[in-house]
């Protein structure tokens, strides 16, 4: 499967993805799965304006994200503006080996992980679920950033 990089982003498409990690990542498409319920809400016009015409941009429901990117030669990000977007497609059979994690900003009932990084009670079942199975997760803004696992912070 294609998928280079797995980023949890509140913010989704914005300065630190387009001019850090696309250009380091040598990135050709940003997938962003959104389920039916919110893609009313989400902007595909104003998130296809904040990527640069070199990337390709493709927004799906979860449930044809993974074998769409499963068929794909491209190389891709996969990009979610929540931990909770990141489960339905673990289920479907997504394989990858780390998750970063690079703004989950302040909600009520959150607890703050790192400086740009806050989990609510559901947040800390997802990165658990996570860690069982065997993801790592990282928290990192940029690539030239220190990394900070995840797992240790949650011990």
């Amino acid at each position: 499967m294609p998928v280079v990089f797995a980023r949890v982003d509140d913010r989704l498409i914005h300065g630190q993805v387009v001019q850090a990690w696309l250009p380091e990542l040598n990135i050709d498409e940003v997938v962003i799965p959104c389920p039916k319920a919110r893609e009313s809400r989400i902007n595909k016009n104003l998130l296809r304006l904040s990527l640069p015409f070199e990337y390709e941009l493709t927004v799906l429901d979860p449930a044809r994200c993974v074998g769409y990117m499963a068929s794909s030669a491209k190389r891709i990000l996969l990009l979610m503006s929540s931990l909770q977007d990141l489960q339905p497609l673990l289920e479907d059979g997504l394989q990858i080996k780390s998750v970063n994690i690079g703004g989950m900003h302040f909600k009520q009932g959150a607890r703050k992980l790192d400086e740009h990084v806050f989990v609510d009670e559901l947040d800390q079942n997802t990165l658990k679920i996570l860690n069982d199975l065997g993801i790592d997760i990282e928290t990192r803004a940029v690539p030239s950033s220190k990394s900070i696992s995840v797992k240790e912070i949650l011990q």
